[in-house]
């Protein structure tokens, strides 16, 4: 691997971590942070982009070079997968704690719903304002990207620049409909607004390849932020209501985001920042996935004296709780999630190398020295 492909973009990951940390808020009830970023849903339409951004880097050339598109798929799945199904896991496990009086607690999922989850399928009521993923909410993005990247395998070794261009153009089209249609960009994790989700991964995705063929020929090369600054426009993006956010929203995702990207991955942070953003962005991915598991059992077991609210619990709490979490994230990454990427990556690699073994015509041994 070239020191090109090693490259890590820590101001990336810092915006990935903090886009986290806002999703988080926003899920935790009743705290002063949700009510100070209300876009902060727009931090979805951001993963997009950044993982547009960073698969380009690492699977564009591996692509062209011959990387099969089921051995893509595969390292797609094992990076998404392990902790989705722990987050499930620890929903699932709500239905096995009797209910209390007074008490929040998840209605128990019927085997239809428990099956499509563990097979990582949306569950489909349409015309239902019901999440696609029951059991792990924020799921629904996870799905979208996962099939966004399948397209880009099939597409990646004819993606010049005018295809690249035109498929953008198509996104943007598909997003700006769906935003018209359904009055909002905060859309497609919802039976009742499914279909919306295709417009923002399609254009979020394949923007943050266009962004990321422009950092690779070094266009615009002016347009770079520091770290702090890129953190700091994401913040202010999350917490920019206006009276027509509909309109707002679309044109900070077309306009503001791709650029935004591009500065962001030439502003590297200094070397005592670098460890922080590298952190946020390592945990950033369990953040996403455990608070809606972790908020369901707090609002089961702990005796609150409100249905479905955190009563006295407050913006201090939700502080102490994403903490918490944010702990709990970093230890599974460390501790559980790459040792069992690891083995399954290895596993695949030593399944899939025997089978091109097996499937390659034999050749004559070379002759003897």
């Amino acid at each position: 691997m070239t020191a090109a492909a090693r490259r890590t973009f820590h101001t990336l990951d810092g915006l990935r971590g903090v886009a986290a940390i806002a999703v988080a808020f926003r899920h935790i009830p009743d705290n002063a942070v949700a009510l100070w970023t209300p876009e902060s849903y727009l931090a979805v339409d951001l993963f997009f982009m950044l993982s547009g951004f960073v698969l380009a880097h690492a699977y564009a050339d591996r692509l062209a070079r011959g990387m099969g598109f089921v051995d893509f798929a595969a390292v797609r799945l094992i990076r998404l997968y392990p902790l989705y199904l722990i987050a499930s896991l620890i929903t699932l496990a709500l239905v096995l704690v009797p209910a209390l009086p007074g008490h929040f607690h998840p209605p128990i999922p019927s085997l239809r719903t428990i099956v499509l989850a563990v097979l990582f399928v949306p569950t489909t009521a349409p015309h239902e304002k019901i999440g696609l993923f029951p059991l792990v909410g924020p799921a629904w993005s996870l799905f979208f990207e996962f099939a966004v990247n399948l397209v880009f395998a099939l597409v990646a070794t004819r993606l010049d620049p005018r295809r690249l261009a035109l498929i953008v153009a198509g996104g943007a089209a598909l997003l700006i409909v769906a935003v018209a249609h359904f009055g909002a960009i905060d859309i497609g994790w919802s039976q009742d607004n499914a279909w919306g989700g295709f417009g923002r991964v399609g254009f979020g995705f394949f923007a943050g390849v266009a962004v990321y063929r422009l950092w690779q020929a070094d266009t615009l090369p002016w347009l770079r932020l520091s770290a702090w600054a890129a953190a700091a426009v994401v913040v202010a993006v999350f917490a920019g209501a206006t009276r027509h956010p509909a309109v707002s929203d679309t044109l900070i995702v077309v306009l503001v985001m791709p650029p935004l990207i591009l500065a962001s991955a030439r502003g590297e942070p200094g070397r005592w920042l670098a460890r922080p953003f590298a952190l946020l962005g390592a945990a950033s991915y369990a953040i996403y996935v455990l608070t809606n598991p972790v908020d369901q059992w707090l609002e089961t077991l702990l005796p609150w004296t409100q249905v479905n609210r955190y009563a006295g619990f407050g913006t201090t709490g939700a502080v102490a709780l994403v903490a918490a979490i944010t702990g709990l994230a970093l230890a599974l990454d460390r501790w559980v999630d790459r040792p069992v990427r690891g083995a399954l990556g290895r596993a695949w690699s030593r399944r899939s190398g025997a089978h091109r073994q097996t499937m390659s015509p034999r050749t004559a041994p070379p002759p003897s020295a």
